[in-house]
């Protein structure tokens, strides 16, 4: 009678490790269809962010990302998902920490740096230089220029000359390739941030071929009024009709009148005319005592 009683009692423990095996298997599946059901209302994915903060011009390296998990259905526009797709791009903005790096807050790997530096609603414009028009080789970047140009006009084709621009700021200076001679040689350029209005008078100033740069000191950002000058403000073919006063280190017992070309020149703030050539070749007209 014994060996039956065994029996029994060994089907009722199978029985029961057997229950209690089906249970955790159900109760493993509910989780799992639990987990699944979970992540079909909020699905993620992986992104690439910023594991530091990437400053505005900064160079996207390997180091400076990270891939985290990301809801699927907030990502921003232009997020990547491998880190490669952006690795050596350039900020273009400054990207925070743990921010999702997108492709529209960088400039593709090779391009230049220059747009970062043209505020908005600026342009940048690049005008051919020499060693005489680009104040020999002292313009350098963020150095800050007027623009000064000569061109003839009317009917007498009088050459006028005067400032277009004052203040312009110096983006940057390189060089441009032009055939000579049939022989390709380096042109100096320098690259003017202006805006939309300053830039088409600068393209119809450069079509003289005498655009000048006068370097600015840096401390100095005050705007001249000016009114140009001409040649023919400049040289005077009549002689003035009176007596002319000269600069006081100059003998005043009479007045002079030049007897050659004059320009005018200031001295003080008083304008006169002076010859344009040294006075023993030319010689004065000494009126005596014509009073200054």
């Amino acid at each position: 009678m014994r060996k039956p009683a065994n029996i029994f009692l060994l089907a009722i423990i199978v029985g029961a490790l057997s229950a209690a095996m089906i249970y955790r298997h159900l109760k493993t599946m509910n989780m799992e269809v639990e987990a699944a059901r979970a992540a079909g209302q909020h699905p993620v994915t992986d992104v690439v962010v910023a594991r530091d903060t990437i400053s505005i011009g900064t160079r996207v390296s390997p180091d400076s990302l990270k891939v985290v998990t990301w809801p699927a259905d907030a990502l921003p526009e232009g997020a990547v998902h491998d880190p490669q797709e952006v690795v050596g791009g350039i900020a273009r903005t400054t990207i925070g920490k743990n921010q999702p790096v997108a492709k529209t807050e960088l400039i593709a790997q090779g391009a230049g740096l220059l747009p970062l530096m043209i505020d908005e609603g600026m342009r940048a414009m690049s005008v051919k230089v020499d060693s005489v028009t680009g104040v020999s080789g002292f313009i350098t970047p963020n150095s800050h220029v007027d623009v000064i140009v000569a061109a003839t006009r009317g009917e007498k084709n009088d050459m006028r000359s005067r400032v277009i621009m004052q203040n312009i700021r110096v983006l940057a200076t390189g060089t441009i390739i032009e055939q000579k001679d049939e022989k390709p040689v380096e042109v100096p350029t320098v690259t003017l941030l202006v805006t939309p209005e300053q830039a088409e008078t600068l393209t119809l100033a450069t079509r003289y071929d005498s655009v000048r740069l006068a370097l600015r000191n840096y401390r100095d950002e005050e705007l001249v009024q000016t009114t140009g000058t001409s040649a023919a403000a400049m040289f005077h073919d009549e002689p003035p009709a009176g007596p002319v006063a000269l600069a006081s280190n100059q003998d005043t017992s009479g007045s002079c009148v030049p007897t050659g070309p004059t320009v005018e020149v200031f001295l003080g703030e008083k304008l006169v005319l002076q010859p344009m050539f040294d006075d023993k070749k030319h010689g004065w007209a000494r009126v005596e005592g014509g009073g200054a």
